[in-house]
């Protein structure tokens, strides 16, 4: 029943998050709606792209995760797995994870692209490929340091915190009380996680990325450790980003995506070993019955 009141309320977001972006739009452009799609591409109008980038985010991910742990809990914040008692080593730890997870990413990111496709599949997702990676430019464009902080609350932080409370929050930890069983559960939303980023060549890579995750999550039983996680690979991809415009006036979407095999293997044999540290470093196990609670809804994890 949680996870349909999700889903449904999901679907619910995703209509009004897309609507909302219209009269967004034409405020601040002065634009119509009917060359939108367009006008989207225009770098003059890159402040409306990470306006309606934020408020669009904010309401099809935060508000169905919010709205549905309230109605399940006296404590929505608290079922979602928002936990008091950040530790500084900790966090270090979950960050070093995704920096260490990055050369298998990129090897695993060579290997997706390798998958064949038919003609037809393959004209379809290089289309939606280039259409992802056209605005993603333009919200990372940089005129001036104050640019490159915008980009870091708008492409690092808000979509790091809303899935993180929409994925592993509230997906994840339904799908563990469903199934009981949690290596299903982080697999079968880091899957969710990847396929609705619609990017197929990104799937695998996105994939692999909820999986650390989804596993930092269940093992601290601390949101903020994902969050803390997912924003800093967004903020180091922005700042490669940020670099390369300063250095060049040009910007890279595919760097790091030619990893050798050897360089994959020893990044899966490195957040191993630091998921081993991590495990050691933290004072309460999860819940049995539980992804990040206890049986009181007001316990925390220190």
């Amino acid at each position: 029943m949680e996870f349909a009141i999700l889903i449904g309320l999901w679907g619910g977001c995703f209509i009004v998050g897309s609507l909302v972006t219209i009269p967004i739009w034409m405020i601040m452009t002065g634009k119509s709606i009917f060359s939108m799609a367009e006008d989207m591409k225009n770098p003059a109008f890159t402040g409306a792209l990470k306006v309606i980038q934020v408020v669009s985010t904010v309401i099809i991910f935060f508000v169905p995760a919010a709205i549905t742990a309230r109605i399940v809990s006296r404590h929505p914040f608290s079922h979602l797995g928002f936990r008091s008692g950040v530790q500084w080593k900790r966090a270090i730890v979950a960050a070093l994870l995704m920096l260490c997870a990055l050369p298998l990413v990129g090897y695993l990111a060579d290997l997706n692209k390798a998958i064949p496709l038919s003609a037809g599949l393959k004209k379809f997702f290089d289309s939606m490929e280039s259409q992802y990676m056209e605005q993603v430019r333009l919200m990372a464009t940089f005129r001036n340091p104050l640019d490159y902080g915008v980009a870091l609350v708008v492409i690092a932080f808000f979509p790091a915190l809303v899935e993180e409370v929409f994925f592993r929050g509230s997906m994840q930890q339904i799908f563990h009380r469903w199934y009981k069983n949690p290596v299903l559960a982080i697999v079968v939303t880091s899957c969710i996680f990847s396929a609705i980023h619609f990017s197929w060549y990104g799937f695998i890579p996105r994939l692999t990325l909820g999986l650390v995750l989804g596993y930092i999550f269940y093992y601290s039983g601390n949101l903020w450790y994902s969050i803390l996680a997912h924003f800093f690979n967004n903020a180091l991809m922005v700042t490669i980003l940020y670099w390369q415009y300063v250095q060049h006036k040009k910007i890279d979407m595919e760097v790091g995506e030619d990893a050798p095999w050897w360089a994959g293997l020893l990044s899966a044999a490195a957040v191993l070993f630091l998921f081993s540290a991590f495990r050691k470093m933290l004072a309460t196990n999860v819940a049995p019955d539980s992804i990040a609670t206890t049986t009181q809804d007001t316990n925390t994890f220190t």
